[in-house]
């Protein structure tokens, strides 16, 4: 499994990294610092998962999400962002995403994100 987690914190990137290696060692894990870094890791070597933020530099997470879809008709993404707003959401349905985790992160939220990577 080749996962892509994307997102401009090194905190967080640090966090998923060590919460999805310990449940799936075996995943290879690619850390990006913005969405241009992640959709040039993608385009290289296309991922099972990409994990992004959306608030980063040189592209956004929408922006990424829009350039995967041009790419692959049904990418999986999950969204982790501390962004609720309700038209964002709205953004992200329109975009076809369905998976999302709102920022902090904690140890519940990091099991959900386990979860939907594990069940699919």
């Amino acid at each position: 499994m080749r996962l892509i987690v994307a997102d401009d914190s090194a905190f967080v990137r640090n966090i998923i990294q060590k919460s999805l290696s310990t449940s799936l060692p075996e995943a290879e894990i690619v850390l990006c610092t913005n969405g241009k870094e992640a959709l040039d890791a993608y385009v290289a070597n296309p991922s099972d998962w990409v994990v992004t933020d959306l608030l980063m530099p040189e592209m956004t997470g929408q922006e990424l999400i829009s350039k995967l879809y041009e790419i692959t008709e049904s990418p999986k993404v999950i969204v982790i962002s501390a962004d609720v707003q309700k038209g964002t959401k709205d953004e992200l349905d329109t975009l076809g995403v369905q998976n999302f985790i709102n920022k902090p992160l904690n140890a519940d939220k990091l099991e959900a994100l386990k979860t939907v990577i594990i069940g699919s």
